[in-house]
């Protein structure tokens, strides 16, 4: 069996690279390349692949976001999150999100390809720091997005991200008001009354990008 990533990462050297790497293992074939979260969308719509290989930094659309509309499209996607991001919060925001897998950019190649197949398997692939039991009871650490719908979550990080409910509305095709309801629902959820506030949470919480 062959199995289908898409790569999503904007910056080229990096991920031809990667793409050439596993073009090289006889069981892997990279069907997608793309530089920003929309273009992952689309790709995984195209190419229903086996596996999404994605980065948390994208242009147009973050990779939290990404994982999101994904999700609420393929929720048997399998994902992983290949980044320069060590921090627990981020590898727990990602999981908590949906993805399968956390690997870091300075892992080996073989670790890499070892990644892929555990997640195409069905497995998960996340580091030692939120799986070795102890680690993970002793030091949770719950991200503030826990409580929120998966729609809530993406206005969070877009709101994050600086964009008014006017670009929001826009950018997830909902109404203005939609838009807007769903921030207040997030102020309401986190006791938070303004978007400086949501943004410097996000910050302590390590989930700015």
């Amino acid at each position: 069996m062959t199995i289908r990533v898409v790569l999503a990462d904007d910056h080229v050297l990096m991920r031809q690279g990667v793409s050439q790497m596993l073009n090289a293992d006889p069981h892997i074939t990279v069907v997608g390349e793309c530089d920003d979260g929309v273009e992952l969308i689309n790709a995984v719509l195209k190419q229903s692949p086996d596996v999404i290989l994605m980065d948390i930094s994208m242009p147009k659309m973050s990779g939290l976001v990404a994982i999101d509309k994904i999700l609420a499209q393929r929720n048997e996607a399998k994902i992983l999150v290949l980044s320069m991001h060590n921090e627990v919060e981020y590898i727990e925001a990602m999981r908590d999100a949906g993805a399968k897998g956390y690997i870091l950019k300075e892992s080996s190649g073989d670790s890499l390809v070892e990644a892929i197949k555990k997640v195409a398997a069905g497995k998960t692939c996340f580091p030692d720091e939120i799986t070795q039991p102890g680690k993970s009871t002793t030091q949770k650490h719950l991200s503030p997005v826990s409580v929120l719908t998966r729609r809530e979550r993406e206005v969070f990080f877009l709101v994050a991200a600086g964009n008014t409910s006017r670009k929001i509305a826009e950018l997830l095709d909902m109404s203005l008001k939609t838009a807007e309801n769903h921030r207040s629902n997030i102020y309401k959820k986190l006791n938070l009354s303004s978007s400086a506030e949501l943004i410097r949470m996000a910050g302590k919480a390590g989930l700015l990008e």
